[in-house]
């Protein structure tokens, strides 16, 4: 029996699950990490913890996941026999991205591109070198929905808004906020797409995963694929 947790940004997740099935799936804003709540969860023989947050969220997390007395197995985005980490510098590169990239080399196998819709947006690249060894090949970082959307808000005087709908031309403020975050989005994936060859398949996760994917259109929609744990996936490679 496995417990995955995932520690980002905004939100701490987690698993429970077994070597087939998921059994439990939780979450809490991060901010609110004091309050989580394991009771329900009573044996694990192994935890594996991915961290982007601060280490004391880590490390007061352990003090809680003490009781199971069980390994607490820390993921460092080090090359393994799944994945080679091409990366310059491996300190520097987030470990959400990493996992990611192995949770969607574990599912398919194959060339891809794979994009995290998180606090901040990652496009990764997995690539196949001659001898069929898969290498991460890094990608761009681009801010995130909530990340854009706050920055218009708290840096202009006549924009406070919400996320609305995405069209061009736009005729109120909301609307039009929101087809500038979405069609930069779009934009840039759109700008990767055409370095690479159609055929490759382009996988979206991540909390704004659905978000974004609604807001697409319909032709760039057709190319995606959503899919909802990658990150777990990766940490499952860990075991």
């Amino acid at each position: 029996m496995y417990l995955l947790i995932d520690i980002g940004n905004t939100r701490i997740k987690w698993q429970q699950r077994d070597d087939k099935d998921i059994l439990l799936t939780d979450s809490i804003l991060v901010e609110e990490f004091m309050d989580i709540d394991f009771s329900s969860i009573k044996s694990i023989d192994k935890i594996i913890v991915s961290n982007v947050n601060h280490s004391v969220v880590l490390d007061k997390l352990k003090e809680i996941l003490s009781k199971f007395k069980c390994p607490i197995i820390e993921t460092k985005p080090i090359s393994n026999e799944y994945l080679i980490n091409d990366y310059e510098d491996r300190k520097t590169l987030g470990i959400d991205r990493w996992l990611t990239a192995l949770g969607a080399w574990k599912l398919y196998q194959r060339p891809l591109l794979v994009i995290n819709a998180g606090t901040a947006i990652t496009i990764d690249l997995i690539e196949l070198d001659r001898e069929s060894k898969a290498h991460f090949k890094g990608g761009m970082i681009l801010p995130g929905v909530a990340i854009s959307l706050a920055v218009l808000n708290n840096s202009t005087n006549l924009i406070d808004t919400e996320i609305g709908k995405s069209h061009y031309p736009s005729l109120n403020t909301k609307d039009a906020v929101t087809t500038g975050i979405m069609t930069s989005i779009q934009g840039a994936i759109n700008l990767v797409c055409r370095k690479l060859p159609s055929s490759l398949p382009i996988l979206l996760t991540g909390g704004d995963a659905s978000l974004i994917f609604e807001q697409a259109e319909d032709d760039w929609k057709s190319r995606i694929k959503l899919e909802g744990d990658l990150i777990f996936e990766g940490l499952m490679l860990y075991i």
